[in-house]
């Protein structure tokens, strides 16, 4: 692996734009049909959401992860032991989500009347099984990248796709340097396509309706606690006695452990949901947080005493529905030869609409692992042909 040292008139076969989970799986399932290949990443290093970071207690997930026990759960993992070439060993393990209410944890039964905005994001998480696998997300991120055998560029911002006769011939990087494709990839926030593609890519409609959708801005929050909080791997959904528009957050804790200073300690993940477009207001973002403290005392009344590590992690388009007509392959209708990988256009939430949307693609282009005899179950209702005048 390298970074393309190629000249401005090289042509790659294909170029990935985003280097997250959903991005790595395409790379990587590429990588065995040609290594002239290109991974444009605009942040300094490969993962996205799903990277490592270190923290007192080793390496762990860059925020919660969670994979729910359903049949399109191990219908993704089956496809990621393929491209990984390594058994996951995934587990269905029974844990009943807890939420607190009348100064006790119970089970969590569900919103009832009073579902928060964001209810399909939390409701991800609500399942009564869960999978656990013998690998955490940021290790499938360090092997898929470790297998792929094309070129990486980091520090990269596409500013602009660059088309002619229908085809996406280049990508402009940081305003400035072009890179040169037969085939794109796209594994970014859906919502800057408005402004990135050409012209008369999408139409003023589509192009509105694209801004206009809605978005989730992930909020999570990373505690190392000064002593041991509980023996619950359940999911927690809290929420406090007064509804608001910030609603309630997920979170759980993981198993104790010794940190680098000697002491054991136990770490816990937290996540909320604000509308992405108030997520530049540091006040929201703040508020959200702050509720979350607040709804894990109310549980945990000492659980935030003597804190010796927090982190605070803001994930734009974090979620949402990507509202964009595609073709039944996942191509642009104007332009086919640019795929559109990012999440929010799948029907499903999280890790798991990640992996599907990689899966789709990759069958799409003819590099799924079980070639022509895969059979993809397409995530998004209106995956449909459609014609450039057709498209809204």
């Amino acid at each position: 692996m390298s970074t393309p040292r190629k000249s401005s008139q090289h042509v790659y076969d294909y170029a990935i734009i985003g280097s997250g989970l959903t991005g790595l799986c395409i790379a990587n399932a590429l990588s065995k049909i040609t290594t002239n290949l290109v991974l444009i990443e605009g942040g300094d290093t490969f993962g996205g959401f799903n990277r490592s970071v270190s923290t007192p207690v080793g390496l762990t997930n860059n925020g919660l992860r969670y994979l729910p026990s359903t049949d399109l759960t191990q219908k993704s993992l089956a496809f990621l032991e393929m491209l990984l070439t390594t058994n996951l060993n995934p587990q269905a393990k029974e844990c009943q989500p807890m939420n607190y209410e009348s100064g006790g944890l119970k089970p969590f039964i569900g919103f009832g009347d009073n579902p928060p905005p964001f209810y399909e994001e939390l409701n991800y998480f609500a399942s009564t099984e869960r999978i656990e696998t013998n690998l955490e997300p940021h290790e499938w991120t360090q092997l898929l990248f470790n297998n792929y055998t094309g070129d990486f560029s980091p520090r990269s911002f596409v500013t602009k796709f660059n088309g002619e006769n229908s085809q996406i011939t280049s990508v402009t990087i940081n305003g400035q340097k072009k890179i040169n494709a037969h085939n794109f990839i796209y594994c970014g926030e859906i919502k800057a396509l408005a402004g990135l593609l050409p012209e008369d890519a999408l139409s003023a409609k589509a192009k509105a309706k694209l801004t206009k959708n809605q978005y989730w801005t992930a909020v999570c929050l990373d505690l190392l606690h000064a002593e041991k909080v509980t023996d619950s791997a359940a999911i927690h959904v809290l929420n406090g006695t007064t509804q608001d528009e910030l609603g309630p957050c997920v979170g759980r804790f993981l198993n104790a452990a010794e940190s680098s200073d000697g002491v054991t300690r136990q770490y816990s993940q937290w996540m909320t949901f604000v509308d992405g477009e108030e997520s530049e207001d540091t006040e929201v973002i703040g508020a959200a947080l702050k509720k979350v403290k607040r709804q894990i005392k109310r549980a945990y009344p000492t659980a935030l005493d003597n804190m010796s590590f927090e982190r605070i992690l803001v994930v734009p388009e974090y979620s949402g529905h990507g509202d964009l007509k595609l073709s039944a392959n996942q191509s642009l209708a104007t332009y086919q030869n640019m795929w559109i990988g990012s999440n929010t256009i799948s029907a499903q939430k999280n890790i798991l609409g990640a992996l599907l949307q990689a899966e789709l693609i990759c069958a799409s282009l003819g590099c799924h692992p079980l070639g022509a005899q895969v059979t993809t179950i397409v995530p998004q209702a209106s995956a449909q042909a459609d014609s450039p005048a057709s498209e809204s």
